[in-house]
């Protein structure tokens, strides 16, 4: 498998102001890549991220640019990572484990130094929340620290199928009701593994009590730290454009 880092001027040059640094490969798919913004040798922490969309294969990375640049803008190394979205489960789950040991693999020949590679935060927008969550589940006990923040995640599969949430997001993606194959969701479902997440893994998630996508019932009932963001709705929480940034961006990065 074909691994590389390569720099994209293309991007920059067609005009948009959140080109990334950089794009590095993590497998032979053209959407696994990871798209990584800001200046390696100055930061002073290390952000994973992981974009959202419900599990629908129409929405890409894209969306999540502008969020990219303005963490990076603070000062921090940004790795936002695309992923196979056709095909569903185990493919996206499959995906971010590889894109995270891979652009963890490749911070120190990225010029990142030690610091910033121990100070790791790992996020992810509603299906991308429950795509780091998951990840989290089958960490080893042993290992560094690690901050996730996740962002208004999608937190139990089994109710969003069972109450048909997303209209059937979850249940297209998993391709199977739990009773069918129950062993499908116990390996991907956060709220079935939450007991899995080392101790090394701070979680700690941040929502919107006026999110009409993802309830905040669902964070409120997760055995994890919340934060309430009073009238912040579902992309309140990923645009630098929000009221609500400023707050997100400190509890995500602090």
């Amino acid at each position: 498998m074909s691994v590389e880092s390569v720099r994209i001027p293309e991007l920059a040059a067609a005009g948009t102001d959140v080109a990334p640094s950089f794009r590095h490969a993590y497998g032979d798919s053209p959407e696994q890549f990871v798209e990584v913004y800001g200046d390696p040798a100055t930061a002073s922490a290390t952000v994973i991220f992981v974009h959202g969309g419900y599990f629908r294969p129409r929405t890409d990375l894209s969306h999540a640019r502008p969020l990219a640049r303005a963490l990076a803008e603070s000062g921090v190394l940004v790795a936002s990572i695309e992923y196979r979205r056709l095909g569903g489960q185990p493919l996206l789950l499959d995906d971010v484990t590889a894109a995270i040991e891979s652009v963890c693999a490749e911070l120190p020949r990225w010029g990142v130094s030690e610091r910033a590679q121990g100070n790791l935060i790992v996020s992810g927008h509603s299906a991308g929340g429950c795509l780091v969550l998951a990840w989290a589940s089958h960490l080893p006990d042993g290992g560094p620290r690690i901050r996730l923040r996740p962002l208004a995640p999608v937190t139990d599969l089994l109710r969003e199928v069972e109450g048909h949430l997303g209209d059937g997001a979850v249940l297209d993606y998993m391709g199977v009701r739990p009773e069918h194959d129950l062993e499908a969701y116990l390996r991907h479902d956060p709220r079935s593994r939450a007991a899995l997440i080392p101790a090394r893994v701070d979680v700690h998630s941040i929502h919107g009590d006026a999110d009409a996508t993802v309830n905040v019932e669902f964070s409120r009932v997760f055995p994890a730290a919340l934060t309430e963001l009073p009238g912040a709705n579902h992309a309140d929480v990923i645009d630098p454009d929000s009221p609500y940034f400023a707050q997100m961006r400190n509890l995500l990065l602090g």
